[in-house]
């Protein structure tokens, strides 16, 4: 995975986790949804906006560009999550459906156990 399309990938994730749909995050940048549209698919990458999207999203430039704080790439459980969220971006509203009640309920089974039973 290119840098830029971790940049892309992390984008779409950051906005997902906050329930925001790609024109309020538009808005709040000042630029159209066309615009940001194309940080997401990867085709430009948000270096004049950099700034603002680590506000928004509460996150590190070297985060969102694909690097930890060592300047190393991405690390192989980033990578991880990430092809796990592109198969579900890939999934129909049915089957993305069918993910979130099984991810809740699994949720909700481990945070009534006792910390010492939960497996990672």
């Amino acid at each position: 995975m290119t840098p830029m399309n971790v940049t892309a990938l992390r984008l779409r994730m950051l906005r997902k986790e906050k329930k925001m749909s790609q024109q309020q995050v538009a808005d709040v940048l000042g630029i159209t949804r066309t615009a940001y549209n194309k940080y997401e698919s990867g085709v430009i990458t948000p270096s004049r906006k950099l700034r603002e999207l680590m506000d928004l999203f509460g996150v590190s430039a070297d985060y969102l560009l694909g690097r930890d704080a060592e300047g190393a790439t991405a690390t192989r459980e980033d990578s991880h999550v990430e092809g796990q969220f592109r198969k579900y971006l890939g999934l129909s509203a049915s089957g993305r459906s069918i993910v979130d009640i099984t991810l809740d309920a699994v949720y909700a089974r481990e945070q009534k156990q006792p910390p010492q039973q939960q497996s990672s």
